[in-house]
This record gives structure tokens, sequence and C-alpha cells, in this order.
């Protein structure tokens, strides 16, 4: 009678023999001989120009780091998180880019200390537990092919604040606790968020450490790249903005100051991950409150702060814009945010520029770099809507680009 035991893990080994494996089982992964969203040739060889290949899908490399093609997933909070952990909606949700074939994916805003998250939802790296959720996800976006990057950040004053979709007890926020550069109801976010209260000297101290032990997590996990989040009106844009920046010490005053606090989260975090792995950083380029006549943050400042960081550390300058205040005004269209990354690549030579802001198709964003506005193209809420958006993407330059081992069924 023939047995109805399971097959052992030897067994599977051998049966599975032809393909790369780890065990336990939930652990296997079919090998990608060829990185998905990586250049095949031409869909249709007779149409000019059929042989070049598009930037979109050349390889780039910045210090050890080679991407299979230019195409970024900009970190999105997804705010499914508890106490801070990554479960296995991370790891499908960022699983699915890399095997839809973006070259590099970005992890959403992770807090390097509990009350810097946005909301008790959000993933968090303040914990030597929580390495182990994020190393499996690293594990699976690197089997097949693409390359995996976190966002280190500090929500500051716009910490404590509900998730859209989802109510938590009361219990559960720290309202008592919201912390900023400066303190006081004037400096309160909006009617949505608590007053906070300035931080000290100790506590600034601290944070910066803290930004290096989560950088240090983050190799651990086999993370191949670290963002420090300065854009969008989270604790280090508010330290570099005058609107949200009144301290008096070596924190406030002079633009030189006010960079203070970001260029020693930028030493923390260069000697807490490995040297041959680039930093990168995503910053604001404007507070885009021009219409309120007072000081603010703005695009001279943003180059400027570019060739500081450059000699601190960073490799790569991911150019976003806004969320400081409630009060700015923001004209959105496509690629509105893309001269400001232009700006920062024709001012700080050597420094590889991000660009981002509704960048939708291919063609678009393949204009962007022909025209030497950036290095990278950054797609955040364009994946939402088409996971495979470097296969449309593909499709738009006549590139024909790597599925999946699994996915090659659904070439067109």
């Amino acid at each position: 009678m023939p047995s109805t035991q399971a097959p052992s893990t030897t067994d599977a080994i051998a049966v599975h023999k032809n393909y790369r494996i780890q065990y336990p089982q939930e652990r296997y992964f079919i090998k990608q001989p060829v990185a998905p969203g990586s250049y095949l040739g031409p869909i249709d060889a007779s149409l000019p120009n059929a042989d070049k290949v598009p930037l979109l899908f050349q390889p780039f490399q910045v210090k050890d780091l080679t991407l299979p093609n230019r195409v970024v997933v900009a970190p999105m909070g997804q705010f499914s998180s508890q106490d801070g952990f990554f479960t296995d909606y991370h790891l499908v949700h960022l699983g699915s880019f890399a095997t839809h074939g973006a070259g590099l994916i970005l992890a959403e805003a992770t807090a390097v200390v509990p009350e810097g998250r946005i909301s008790p939802a959000d993933t968090g790296l303040w914990d030597d537990k929580q390495i182990p959720g994020l190393k499996r996800i690293a594990d699976f976006v690197h089997a097949q092919g693409s390359k995996l990057g976190i966002q280190l950040a500090h929500a500051g004053r716009k910490a404590s604040v509900k998730a859209h979709y989802e109510e938590l007890p009361e219990s559960a926020y720290w309202k008592d606790n919201v912390v900023a550069p400066s303190g006081g109801a004037e400096f309160q976010w909006g009617q949505s968020h608590h007053i906070p209260r300035e931080l000290s000297i100790e506590e600034i101290e601290e944070t910066i450490k803290a930004f290096g032990t989560a950088a240090a997590r983050a190799a651990k996990a086999g993370l191949d790249t670290v963002e420090i989040h300065g854009a969008h009106g989270y604790l280090i844009h508010q330290f570099l903005s005058p609107v949200s920046n009144h301290r008096t010490d070596r924190y406030g005053g002079s633009l030189e100051n006010r960079a203070q606090f970001l260029l020693e989260v930028i030493r923390a975090v260069r000697e807490n991950f490995p040297a041959e792995k680039p930093i990168l950083l995503r910053v604001s380029a404007t507070d885009f409150v021009e219409h309120l006549d007072q000081p603010s943050w703005d695009i001279a400042q943003t180059v400027q702060i570019a060739k500081w960081v450059k000699e601190a550390g960073v490799d790569v300058f991911h150019v976003s814009a806004g969320g400081n205040t409630a009060k700015q005004r923001i004209k959105a269209f496509p690629g509105y945010q893309v001269p400001f990354a232009e700006r920062v690549k024709r001012e700080v030579p050597g420094l590889v520029v991000v660009a981002v802001g509704i960048i939708t198709e291919g063609k678009q964003a393949e204009e962007v770099l022909e025209k030497e506005k950036a290095d990278l193209i950054a797609v955040g809420r364009g994946f939402l809507r088409h996971p495979n958006f470097v296969i449309n993407a593909a499709q738009a330059l006549n590139v024909k680009a790597k599925f999946s081992q699994q996915y090659e069924h659904g070439r067109i």
C-alpha cells in the first residue's frame, strides 16, 4: 500500500535540484536567471531607432549597487503594521513590485523610535526583533533580481495621527509626546495633528543615534540601501525650514544651523551602514508657501544642502516637495516636481538625482532622463494603480522587458 507520509526535505531538494532552494518551504524561491524588468531587445525591430536602448531600461550603478533598470518604487505608507513589525502584507506589497520588474524598491517611512511613527500602524526599526520580518522581504526581493531599500524616518510634529482607514483606541496614540524642533500651539501642523513639544539637546542627540542604530539593523536585514527621510514635513524637514524651526541654539537660526541635525543624522547612518552601499536622502525642495511672504524652505536652500550632504556621505538625492505646513498651495500636474530635480542635478555635479512627482508613463519618464533632468525615476501611486508599471513603460518604449519566470505566459 502506498505511503501517505509527506515527502521529506531531502526528497524535496532532490525533486527541485535544478533550482536554488532554501528551507523551510516558505523560503523556497524559483531561480530568476535574468531580473524581471531587464532589457531583452526591441519588441518591433523594424521601427526607427529600434536598436537604441532607452535610458529607462539601461542598468544603473551607484557604488556597489547595480539596478537592472532606472525605475524606483517610491516609499508609500501602508499603515499595516502592529508594534512596528513588518508583516505578510508588506511581503506581498513590496514583493509584487519585484516580480513586476522594478529596479529598486524603497520600503515605506519606517520610524527609528516608537514616537517617531506617523501613526500607530507604521513600520519601525527601533528593535532587533523587527529585523527578521524585514529580512524575509529582502530575501524574496533579491530572489527576483530586484533591490530593496528602506526609508528611515521620524514624523516629528506630524506623529501620532490616525491611519486613514483604521480606527484604533485612544490608548494607541501618544498625543502628549509629539515632538518637534520648536514647540507650542503655533507649531501644530493642522487641526488633525497634536501640539508638539520642543526637543531638548539630549533628545536630539538620542534621535540622531537612533537613526544610526536603525541603519545598522537595515544592514543586518541585508538591505541594499537606506533612504533618510528629509521631506514632506517630517522631523528633518521641520529642522530645515524656518517655518517650523524657531530654535535659537546650534540647531536653529542660520541655514548652516538648521541643516546641522540632518548632517549629523547622515554621519550616524553612514557610520552604521556598509561603506560600499549607497545612502539616499529624500527632501522637499520647497514648502510651497511663497504666498505667505515669510521665510520658508525653497529650492535655493535645497541646492545648498545638496552640496553639503554630498560631502557628508549621501550618494543619491531624491527630490520631492511640500508637506511642511497645512498652508501650502500646490498646483500639481504631471512632472510638476521634475524642475526641482533638474536644478539640483545641474548645480551639484556628481550627485545622483532621483525625479518624482506624477510621472505616469514610460515616454514621460524617458524624456526626463534624455534631457538629463535626473538619473533615476521614482514612481509612487502609479505603482498602486498599475503594479506592472515597468512592463507598461517598456511597451510604450518598444522594449521587450524580462518577465519573471512565473509570469512569462502573460507576455503579450
